[in-house]
């Protein structure tokens, strides 16, 4: 496993003058178009689109800190010797030369840093997404991608490259906006107690309707999960989302740093890496949860899987007895302690 999140690499930085031309989501068009003066990235292998059709779709859901190998080399089966974007927000190239030589199987990788919703509507961004074999979302700040991404091209290009067969991925705040709702984060990170204390505190900003991956309907993803004690604030989420009518049943998916869920065309979800997934699944109408007042939520089921184990998904059933949770007065039964 390589830690690349924070990593620089050597490739130069390229751009253009841009111009208004239409988007283009089709493999035939070969000439992307030009790239716009604003963009940062960083292109490794032959910069020409392959033109190739991917045999997935898949997700990759990746939990934070080192990133795990296995996971990119399970995709190469789906890419076709295709192309990889990295999408961000901050940071530079260190992705390229990973994927691109340590992993291997692709015709390129390509990283752009897209923090504004101006540059989200640039052609070029929205072209190159749409031509990937597979685009994966780094870690950083989920606040500024749901700020920069939703409701424009880029949100509409990642879901073309999943619908062509390609594989869409995520890590810590990549995996954060991959579920059909968000932890948006817009005012911070909450504290996983605040969750308990109060659902509606400040910190507790939800989002949802940037993308609609189907494995993921439903779902609400968190990450670097066992490390900085998550459990309760999942918990918090799901019974915000539940009670604020946005589904009448949700799964939250917290998964472990060092660690991925991988999910493939058939909708059956691995777990590689060094952690585990950990799964929970809301049980109706929370009993109390208001502004101001802690949360009250009985016997949601809550499963562990360990490297190896699978699901199937949006379902989230494993085999096996769930454990029973239950929130009450800011404090979980059985008892777990929130304080990372």
């Amino acid at each position: 496993m390589t830690d690349v999140t924070g990593s620089s690499g050597q490739t130069t930085t390229t751009s253009t003058t841009s111009t208004s031309v239409d988007t283009g989501t089709s493999e035939g068009e070969d000439l992307p178009p030009p790239k716009p003066d604003a963009l940062t990235h960083w292109v490794t292998g032959d910069p020409a689109d392959a033109d190739v059709s991917p045999t997935g779709p898949g997700l990759i859901l990746m939990g934070g800190s080192t990133d795990v190998d296995a996971a990119f080399t399970w995709q190469t089966q789906y890419l076709a010797g295709g192309d990889v974007v990295v999408l961000r927000a901050s940071g530079a190239d260190g992705y390229n030369d990973y994927l691109f030589s340590a992993i291997g199987g692709v015709d390129s990788v390509e990283t752009l840093r897209v923090d504004t919703p101006a540059l989200a509507h640039e052609p070029y961004v929205a072209w190159t997404i749409a031509h990937a074999e597979a685009v994966f979302i780094a870690g950083g700040d989920q606040a500024v991608y749901m700020t920069a991404w939703k409701d424009t091209p880029v949100e509409a290009a990642l879901m073309h490259v999943y619908a062509r067969g390609g594989v869409i991925g995520g890590t810590s705040a990549g995996l954060a906006v991959l579920g059909e709702f968000v932890y948006a984060a817009y005012n911070d990170s909450v504290i996983e107690d605040e969750a308990l204390l109060d659902p509606y505190n400040m910190y507790m900003t939800m989002d949802r309707d940037f993308l609609a991956l189907p494995p993921l309907a439903g779902v609400v993803t968190d990450s670097h999960f066992t490390a900085r004690r998550r459990l309760c604030r999942l918990i918090g989420f799901v019974a915000r989302i539940v009670e604020d009518g946005w589904a009448p049943q949700v799964l939250g998916i917290g998964v472990d740093k060092e660690t991925a869920l991988v999910i493939g065309p058939d909708l059956v979800g691995e777990v590689l890496g060094a952690g585990d997934v950990h799964l929970l699944h809301s049980n109706g109408p929370p009993q109390l949860c208001t502004a101001g007042e802690p949360l009250a939520y009985a016997e949601l089921e809550w499963y562990t899987l360990a490297p190896g184990a699978t699901v199937t998904l949006p379902t989230g059933a494993p085999a096996g007895p769930p454990t029973l949770l239950s929130a009450t007065d800011g404090a979980l039964t059985p008892a777990y302690d929130c304080a990372e």
